[in-house]
């Protein structure tokens, strides 16, 4: 069996979580990892049995025996490391958000489509055994037409000071945290955004960017998102989605252990092991191991440089998340509802 070699650039929090499930994977090497700080890039790889280790992840990006790049770096380096990336010919997996401006997305996927390398947009919400299990639900008619889904990721502040510059995140709340449920949202409803309005501001922190955000969007259909994130909230973090359909409705809260409740006039086809029907109000079952959805995802990642696969959140998808993004910022500054 052919194994995808791997090479991590950043060795913080995410590329932790990463090289966890990667370890998981028998389909994969993990061949090296790259941070700037030599001390965490040679503790990093001791921590994960990880053979080799660099300062200077261009070198790293040139071995022959690495086949795919992860991004697990701040905002404002993910334009130049998956560029540099796709012209060495390796794939590339860029966590959200995948840039600092619509400018660099772009540029991003272009190179990446010249290279003909896979570009896959790390947005681990749509990997979640939730996400997973919801879409089944609604490919089933569960739910009957979605009408409208409000989503949040909100908690009570960053503690991260890349997060807290625009020059670093390219924005607050609504670029490092609402990327999220708008990422869902769109992924879900999966037609054309027509029209965004946001209202983002200050109502805690004494920071340059917002620590507050609403947005709402609407797509195509007729169909209305609203997606909110802040650092306001108190109590840890709070990650739900509330899908409304004509046929029933469906909750998700993503940091329970059961995450799911739906409720469906026409019922689905297994909600759990005895269970007689599924109308009315059930909690289906699914995976808790992988709530969170990062090992699916990069599981998700392997399997398409593999079998030669578009991924399901692609860079093209990543840059339209984006641009719903900045169309929010730009709602925000004129006070009016914008086209993204």
């Amino acid at each position: 069996m052919k194994r995808i070699g791997i090479g991590l650039v950043g060795a913080g929090f995410l590329a932790d979580k990463f090289a966890t499930c990667y370890r998981r994977d028998p389909r994969v090497k993990l061949v090296a990892v790259a941070s700037r700080t030599e001390a965490h890039a040679r503790s990093f790889a001791e921590k994960h049995g990880i053979k080799a280790w660099y300062t200077d992840y261009e070198e790293m990006i040139r071995r022959d025996d690495i086949d795919a790049i992860n991004v697990c770096v701040p905002n404002f380096l993910h334009y130049s490391v998956t560029v540099s990336a796709a012209e060495h010919g390796k794939h590339v997996l860029c966590t959200k958000p995948l840039a600092v401006s619509t400018d660099q997305a772009e540029k991003m996927v272009k190179a990446c489509r010249r290279a003909n390398v896979k570009f896959m947009y790390g947005e681990n919400w749509l990997y979640t055994p939730a996400a997973e299990r919801i879409r089944e639900i609604i490919r089933e008619g569960g739910l009957g037409r979605i009408l409208a889904i409000e989503a949040r990721e909100q908690h009570s502040g960053t503690h991260s000071p890349y997060a807290l510059k625009r020059e670093y995140c390219g924005g607050g709340v609504l670029i490092h945290m609402a990327v999220h449920p708008i990422g869902f949202i769109m992924h879900m409803i999966n037609k054309p955004v027509r029209r965004v309005y946001a209202e983002l501001g200050n109502l805690l922190h004494n920071i340059e960017v917002e620590d507050y955000a609403v947005i709402l969007m609407r797509f195509e259909g007729g169909e209305s998102g609203i997606a909110q994130s802040n650092y306001i909230t108190k109590g840890g973090m709070q990650d739900r989605i509330e899908i409304y359909g004509s046929e029933g409705m469906a909750f998700i809260n993503l940091t329970h252990e059961n995450p799911i409740r739906i409720y469906s006039d026409v019922g689905y086809s297994y909600v759990v092991e005895k269970a007689s029907m599924s109308k009315g109000w059930t909690s289906p079952v699914i995976d808790e191991n992988y709530q969170y959805g990062f090992c699916n995802m990069l599981s998700h990642f392997v399997t398409c440089i593999l079998e030669d696969k578009e991924p399901l959140s692609t860079g093209e998808f990543g840059r339209d998340v984006l641009r719903v993004i900045f169309a929010g910022y730009e709602s925000n500054r004129k006070k009016i509802a914008v086209v993204p």
